[in-house]
């Protein structure tokens, strides 16, 4: 059972690398950021009653494209969709649906994927 661990795992490696690009008016701390990157920091699938699943997606966004463990983030965002929606939006994997999901929403307008 760990080799299928492991291809998710080398599968995840190369999306990982993904972020959204948007430009800020403003920020959890009232100032804007030009060219903010947004990453997926979770997106977990959660059963609801019934047959019935969500995805939440948190995303946080960073002054700098190159965020380590000691970078603070200039905003979060959480977005909740219907799997269903998800795994219907245009992406290789689970990962690239959600990024293309968020960049489609409203407060994500004008942001580029990088």
């Amino acid at each position: 059972m760990l080799l299928p661990l492991v291809m998710v795992t080398q599968q995840l490696k190369g999306v990982i690398k993904m972020a959204i690009q948007l430009d800020l008016s403003t920020s959890q701390y009232g100032t804007a950021f030009s060219g903010a990157y947004f990453r997926i920091v979770t997106a977990a699938i959660s059963r609801e009653l019934g047959d019935n699943f969500t995805v939440m997606i948190d995303c946080s966004g960073f002054a700098t494209a190159t965020p380590t463990d000691d970078t603070h983030p200039v905003d979060f965002r959480r977005y909740n969709a219907p799997l269903a929606t998800i795994e219907a939006t245009a992406g290789d994997d689970f990962l690239s649906k959600c990024y293309t999901w968020v960049m489609a929403q409203a407060d994500m307008s004008g942001s580029t994927a990088v």
